[in-house]
């Protein structure tokens, strides 16, 4: 029997988090967690890692998104890069942030390599047709890291344009 794939998400629009459980269930290829809030998302988190915190995360991928009742440097996915900073052993867990917020401020946090390293930053309006693909090509190809080079450079890109 072989094991799917376990993805993370969450986020406090409820229905985002279905929306988007139910675009990746119908790939058939994901087993997901949806949480509501950042605690269950937290023990969540808790209960996927392996060497008690002191290697990389068994989960393949979180999505979540800004929380706007928060300070930038407060949100989960800091967190998250938090816990995964206290160990040299741990590799970044995978992330893509969906948001209605598109601010150049939180998307330079988000995709900066040292910081965020988001795997992909997605409009919460058009995320549907690009999720599947976006979360195959970070778990099955393994290029989280070379999405977010990808996402970055064209970020620095748009900020010298204007």
């Amino acid at each position: 029997m072989s094991f799917k794939p376990v993805v993370l998400i969450y986020d406090l629009n409820n229905a985002l988090v279905d929306e988007c459980a139910m675009l990746i269930g119908k790939t058939g290829l994901y087993t997901t967690i949806n949480t509501y809030n950042e605690t269950n998302a937290i023990e969540a988190m808790h209960q996927y890692n392996r060497g008690f915190g002191f290697l990389t995360n068994k989960l393949s991928c979180v999505i979540t998104g800004w929380n706007s009742y928060k300070k930038p440097r407060d949100q989960f996915l800091f967190r998250i890069r938090s816990e995964e900073k206290r160990n040299p052993l741990r590799k970044p867990t995978p992330i893509i942030i969906i948001t209605e917020d598109h601010r150049k401020d939180l998307r330079a946090l988000a995709l900066d390599p040292t910081d965020g390293n988001v795997a992909a930053y997605l409009h919460a309006d058009d995320f549907q047709g690009s999720i599947a693909d976006t979360l195959h090509k970070i778990v099955f190809g393994n290029r989280a890291q070379e999405l977010n080079s990808i996402a970055y450079a064209q970020l620095q890109h748009e900020d010298h344009a204007d």
